[in-house]
């Protein structure tokens, strides 16, 4: 019998920034229904992932093998030789759409359920942050996630909407690991304010502000990564009282709309780019 895992991407964040306390934190983006990672482990298969000391070798991406090897050390010290895995995926990668997560989590997921090692949710977010910042792609819950140690730290209920989501920069790769932010008391107190206020929204179901709170964090988020035509993606958000939302280390960005309104904005971005416009619903379950 073959075990398989399947790990959607989510599609880059709400809000993403530091804390006061300079901590950083991330509002997870929505979760996407049609980007995936998918692990496939064969127990009868040849063994194409080899344990070695610290690391793994063989046929998985190289940020897998290492949060393999990490999760071999920790859940089964003693195991067999090798693994056979088949890790194949949809997303792109560089562009924000959690591909490197989606990979490393199918595979720890797998392998867990394989060996039945009773790993948690929270440990495999663990191991996956000790790699790169990750994330929460293990459920469709929207989270206040610490996106540098793995935590999740508050669940949140949004109410229902809609994506709209493209690739800016279709030429461009970001590379999470390098992305290096900079905190400040300023940036903190920006941030704490901002997140106070988004919370308020959830809570209240208030679309204005919620999508208000989204769009701000796009915005200060093109002192680091700026993506091309932003002001127009800006001003169109602003007009039809949606909110921009963007993949903070990527390249992908999309409008937040009131499900009755999705099908009028979709038309609008489908002739002002020439990439693909991806839609998706969200519903809090």
């Amino acid at each position: 019998m073959e075990y398989s895992v399947k790990i959607y991407s989510r599609i880059g964040e709400l809000m993403q920034g530091f804390l006061p306390d300079a901590s950083t934190f991330l509002v997870s983006g929505l979760p996407s229904r049609i980007f995936f990672s998918e692990a496939v482990l064969d127990p009868r298969g040849v063994p194409n992932v080899v344990p070695k000391g610290k690391t793994c070798q063989g046929a998985l991406p190289p940020k897998a093998r290492k949060a393999l090897a990490l999760f071999l050390q920790e859940f089964a010290p003693v195991i067999t030789p090798g693994l056979s895995i088949r890790l194949t995926s949809n997303i792109p990668a560089g562009k924000g759409l959690s591909s490197s997560s989606a990979d490393i989590l199918s595979v720890l997921h797998v392998v867990n359920d394989y060996l039945q090692t009773h790993a948690r949710p929270e440990d495999m977010y663990r191991i996956a942050a000790a790699i790169e910042p990750t994330d929460p792609c293990l459920s469709e819950d929207i989270v206040l996630f610490r996106q540098r140690l793995g935590v999740v730290d508050r669940y949140l209920s949004l109410p229902p909407m809609s994506v709209l989501y493209f690739d800016t920069d279709p030429s461009r790769e970001i590379e999470t690991m390098y992305v290096r932010r900079q905190f400040s008391n300023g940036v903190g107190t920006f941030f704490g304010w901002l997140l106070k206020r988004f919370l308020g929204a959830t809570e209240a179901g208030d679309y204005v502000r919620l999508f208000d709170c989204v769009s701000y964090s796009a915005e200060y988020n093109q002192r680091e990564i700026a993506i091309p035509r932003f002001g127009e993606w800006l001003g169109l958000a602003k007009e039809t009282e949606s909110g921009l939302m963007v993949a903070h280390s990527g390249t992908i960005a999309g409008l937040l709309t009131r499900p009755e309104r999705a099908a009028d904005l979709r038309s609008r971005l489908e002739a002002a780019v020439e990439t693909p416009v991806y839609f998706e619903e969200y519903r809090h379950s």
